[in-house]
């Protein structure tokens, strides 16, 4: 899978929080390691794990993988922790965004 077929799979996911995550936004990750899906998630509910937290809790081994998510991690403390430092901490290698948060 490349990261355009991976994007498309991460807004898929989004949607899957429709009606549920408000005020915030639809968002949907995947890690990717040489091609391959290894995790994904979404945001599912408001105050819950953002997405690519679900991502990371999906996959056995993140390090050295690639995150690609329809919006910029986050990077503040708010209801979740930052989601730019568990990707961090968990060794992600590089992210791809669809949009600037």
């Amino acid at each position: 899978m490349n990261e355009q077929q991976a994007m498309d799979r991460a807004l898929t996911l989004a949607l899957k929080g429709w009606g549920r995550v408000s005020p915030n936004p639809l968002v949907g990750a995947l890690l990717l390691r040489d091609g391959q899906v290894v995790g994904e998630g979404y945001h599912a509910e408001f105050g819950g794990p953002h997405a690519e937290v679900a991502a990371l809790g999906s996959c056995p081994d993140p390090k050295g993988t690639t995150c690609v998510v329809t919006l910029e991690p986050c990077a503040h403390h708010g209801k979740t922790p930052p989601c730019a430092d568990a990707l961090i901490s968990a060794g992600v290698r590089r992210v791809v965004i669809a949009i600037r948060d």
